[in-house]
């Protein structure tokens, strides 16, 4: 339901699973915490309130229940972070919001799960080096999660490549998508004022000149112009920057794997992780090495 609903690591990429191989945690309490009542931005928040909200956008609630509490885990790093922070606070689903969206009963139903699963992880968050992290995480994964330091340049440890060949037989793992080779044309001439592509030349003009270890683009020649991944991703609103894209019988086709981009935790795998067992400490600690889950309050 979100692909890129936190931030791309600081801003632009950042919205299931496999087994755990993961530091636990301490029980050490950060030395830091939320009150009740928290200002952001001259605004007052409720902390919980805010936060199932912010659980309520990010995830399915007929997820599993250890899923749900690893995304909770997550949603409440997030944040921390944002209230540490000038960033946006992530966004959130109010009562009047849900109860539109559900009903009533289906509010009484849903925000039991919420509640239970952030009672469940109470105060937990994920930290490495006695600092939250940018807890990245996406939809569905082209079969293994992405590295930072290939995809954002980005010296993040714990955010590393793994397995997540479980997320294959997902719906959203694999689309494949024709477009008129002029509408593709006018899509990215918008784009990069300098491409001068044309209906005849498209073809020609487009070709992924780098990726990473996972397949996702990194850099796109377009015409004479470079775009990232995610740039090109972005303009013609692909499921993720992992395609491929060729002319088939006079038209564009691009083949796309997952859905979002790929870094930190998948959702699809962390569902499957616990419908084979896994506890959300194992799950978070799966898709976020080297990590803790502490507590952050008083």
């Amino acid at each position: 339901m979100l692909v890129l609903a936190a931030p791309y690591i600081v801003t632009l990429l950042f919205q299931g699973s496999e087994t755990s191989t993961g530091v636990e945690g301490t029980g050490q309490v950060i030395e830091k915490h939320l009150l009740p009542q928290e200002k952001k931005n001259g605004q007052e928040i409720d902390e919980e309130e805010y936060l199932a909200g912010i659980v309520a956008e990010q995830i399915a609630l007929d997820s599993e229940p250890e899923a749900i509490k690893a995304q909770a885990v997550v949603a409440r790093t997030l944040l921390v972070c944002a209230l540490e922070t000038d960033e946006e606070l992530p966004a959130s689903m109010s009562r009047e919001e849900m109860l539109s969206l559900w009903g009533q009963d289906g509010f009484e139903q849903n925000y039991r799960v919420l509640d239970e699963a952030l009672a469940a992880t109470q105060g937990e968050i994920l930290v490495w080096e006695d600092k939250p992290i940018q807890a990245a995480f996406h939809a569905v994964s082209a079969g293994k999660t992405r590295n930072a330091r290939e995809a954002l340049g980005a010296e993040l440890p714990y955010l590393s490549s793994v397995d997540s060949s479980a997320d294959i037989p997902s719906h959203d793992f694999l689309k494949v998508i024709f477009i008129e080779k002029k509408e593709l044309a006018d899509k990215l001439n918008q784009l990069c004022k300098d491409a001068g592509l044309t209906e005849e030349s498209v073809a020609e003009g487009i070709s992924v000149t780098k990726r990473d270890a996972g397949d996702y683009a990194l850099e796109v020649t377009v015409g004479a112009q470079t775009l990232t991944g995610e740039e090109f991703r972005e303009c013609l609103n692909l499921n993720s920057s992992c395609f491929s894209i060729k002319e088939v019988e006079g038209k564009m086709r691009i083949v796309t794997k997952g859905m979002g981009h790929g870094i930190g935790l998948s959702q699809y795998g962390a569902n499957e992780m616990a419908k084979a067992g896994s506890s959300y400490q194992e799950i978070l600690n799966y898709y976020y090495q080297d990590v803790t889950i502490e507590k952050y309050m008083e």
